[in-house]
């Protein structure tokens, strides 16, 4: 990782990153500086802001295809994962298990909420999945909540 820090700020922060752990992966460090300066993570990053829209809008897609008005989703603007809401009656714990023994691994959406009764639903990331493999993993989720 890195941060970026404004310049008077970066004597206390080197104090407390040294508190923390004396000896700072100084290597990874270095290079990790050079790939920023030489402009590969520049490149890298506008690399994956297209294979994750791209992924992004497969998944949007999919899920309105394969399960129309029946599930709400927000969060889809930004970041690597949406919320999808499921309607009233479904449980995603209970969704969430079934879907692992179809390796299907879901995020229950409830275990972010305090409140009771929580919201139901799951959290999908969109990151490490092949865009080729969402409209069958979605199609899979279908199947998963047909069969209640």
């Amino acid at each position: 990782g890195y941060m970026v820090i404004p310049p008077h700020l970066i004597d206390r922060f080197l104090s407390l990153r040294l508190t923390m752990d004396i000896c700072p992966p100084t290597f990874f460090q270095l290079v990790v500086a050079n790939f920023i300066r030489e402009g590969h993570f520049s490149r890298h990053i506008r690399r994956m802001r297209v294979l994750y829209g791209e992924r992004r809008s497969v998944l949007l897609e999919t899920l309105h295809r394969e399960l129309g008005l029946a599930v709400n989703v927000t969060g889809e603007q930004a970041g690597l994962h949406l919320a999808l809401s499921l309607p009233t009656g479904f449980k995603d714990r209970q969704l969430a298990e079934r879907a692992a023994q179809n390796k299907l691994w879901l995020v229950p959406l409830s275990a972010s909420y305090l409140e009771r009764p929580s919201p139901q639903g799951f959290i999908l990331g969109f990151g490490s999945t092949p865009t080729d493999e969402i409209p069958r993993a979605v199609r899979k989720l279908r199947g998963i909540l047909q069969s209640i």
